[in-house]
């Protein structure tokens, strides 16, 4: 239920095998020792779930002075956060306006500029910890996959550029060579974000928790929580019992039943990469360099990037609901019309992790009753979204008011929630998703750019 398995390719297709993470993330990261939950144990807050959100909520409470003890149904990084694509992204999932128009100036602002923080949140947590997880802060690449994709960078550009931050547009020759190949049309290039080893951070914030006194329970799923007495909560796992004054479930798309009300927030998806083999270090230094991530405005996955042993990683199409490995057809047709210089490149394993995709892509904080918190919705921004969302959660134990914090926090009753039939739109959703990238493609092609609605029309009437 909980662990996914790590792919391999023989004979060109993908095979599952029971290993259960990359290896290309977990190699050289020492263990970190855990111990499983037994009997009964006291805290004034217990964290559900051993990802970035939980961790960074019990790292942050206990910087605050709460005792604090962690569950966790498997090992420490073994959802989502162990599994990222690997770079730290200082935007939601949505253009900052249209924040601001949906939460309104001060809300959706505080969410804005919490995102815009990422980052520098991150990395400040790997530099205060050190953290030893391949963490480069040295700007990502948004490349235009049309000549619409690259108006709507610019737009980007000028509105953080208003807010006296440095955010260059690229123009095609500068595209090609920040990527070191490809034929863009030109590229934004945010110099907040960067890329990390997701499973080595994860693990080195687990350490800097039980440095501040967490206890770290693995092995111990967490199966229910009710009252036990007016002022704290017990929650109950397969062999042992943690009453607390407060509870705050982390679990994100892999545990949606513990809280009440909470399930119809997300919806989990899954989300694929796959990783080479090592490239020869003179190929490798050639392709992005200064260890910056590529994705581009395309709306189906196109990240690439290059680990410090230079591994090729790249996100790719795969079963959104289902079992079954990637398509790793996407990956190689990617990494040719990027670097057609490098031949065939060999794949050496894939994998996939679920990640909690919110109806709208915000996230948020759910109240589900007096005491029993709930971060979620992270929408696939997980390695910047999930620590500060963690960090608010400990805010709110500590008595914080709703207004000081980042996210927003709702009723289980309240905000966005996906109807009946949810996979089904949203693999439509991805299907037509699929479809306007094609579109699109095809139109630079034919147009030399996309045409607009009217002109569309205008060539459709001629056509007839």
């Amino acid at each position: 239920m909980f662990l996914e398995k790590e792919s391999v390719v023989r004979d060109g297709l993908l095979h599952d095998n029971e290993t259960s993470l990359p290896q290309v993330y977990t190699a050289g990261v020492d263990d970190l020792p855990t111990r499983v939950l037994t009997g009964c144990e006291r805290a004034d807050v217990a964290v559900v779930g051993a990802g970035l959100t939980g961790l960074s909520a019990a790292l942050h409470a206990a910087r605050l002075g709460m005792k604090v003890a962690v569950v966790e149904a498997n090992g420490i990084g073994t959802g989502a956060s162990g599994r990222s694509f690997g770079q730290v992204v200082p935007y939601l999932k949505h253009e900052p306006g249209h924040a601001l128009k949906l939460f309104g100036e001060t809300l959706g602002e505080r969410l804005v500029t919490a995102a815009a923080s990422g980052p520098d949140f991150v990395f400040e947590l790997v530099k205060t910890y050190q953290i030893a997880c391949e963490a480069v802060q040295g700007g990502l690449i948004f490349a235009a996959h049309s000549s619409e994709g690259l108006e709507r960078l610019k737009q980007r550009a000028a509105f953080w550029r208003k807010r006296g931050l440095t955010v260059d547009i690229l123009d095609r020759d500068e595209t090609s060579q920040a990527i070191g190949g490809g034929d863009y049309p030109g590229a934004l290039l945010d110099h907040r974000g960067g890329t990390l080893n997701s499973f080595a951070f994860t693990v080195g914030l687990a350490r800097a928790a039980a440095a501040n006194g967490v206890g770290l329970f693995c092995r111990s799923p967490a199966e229910a929580i009710r009252r036990h007495d007016a002022s704290s909560w017990e929650l109950k796992t397969g062999s042992g019992t943690l009453i607390a004054d407060k509870i705050l479930v982390c679990t994100n798309a892999y545990r949606n039943d513990l809280a009440p009300g909470v399930g119809a927030h997300v919806l989990p998806i899954r989300v694929h990469q796959v990783a080479s083999e090592p490239l020869r270090a003179e190929i490798a230094s050639t392709i992005l360099p200064g260890g910056r991530a590529l994705t581009d405005t395309r709306r189906l996955p196109s990240g690439v990037r290059l680990t410090r042993d230079g591994r090729l990683v790249v996100t790719i199409e795969g079963p959104l609901f289902s079992s079954g490995g990637g398509n790793i057809g996407h990956a190689s047709a990617r990494i040719a019309g990027l670097f057609p210089h490098l031949g065939r490149v060999t794949w050496q394993s894939s994998w996939s992790g679920w990640i909690d995709m919110a109806p709208d892509q915000y996230p948020r904080i759910i109240e589900a009753a007096p005491g029993i918190m709930v971060g979620l919705g992270l929408s696939g921004r997980g390695l910047a979204l999930g620590p500060l969302i963690g960090r608010d959660l400990a805010r709110l134990c500590a008595g914080a008011h709703y207004r000081e914090l980042a996210f927003p926090v709702v009723g289980p009753q309240d905000g966005p929630r996906w109807p009946m039939g949810a996979k089904a739109i949203a693999g439509a959703a991805a299907l037509q998703r699929r479809w306007m990238d094609r579109v699109d493609l095809w139109n630079e092609r034919r147009w030399g750019r996309i045409p607009s609605a009217s002109q569309r029309e205008i060539h459709r009437h001629a056509a007839n």
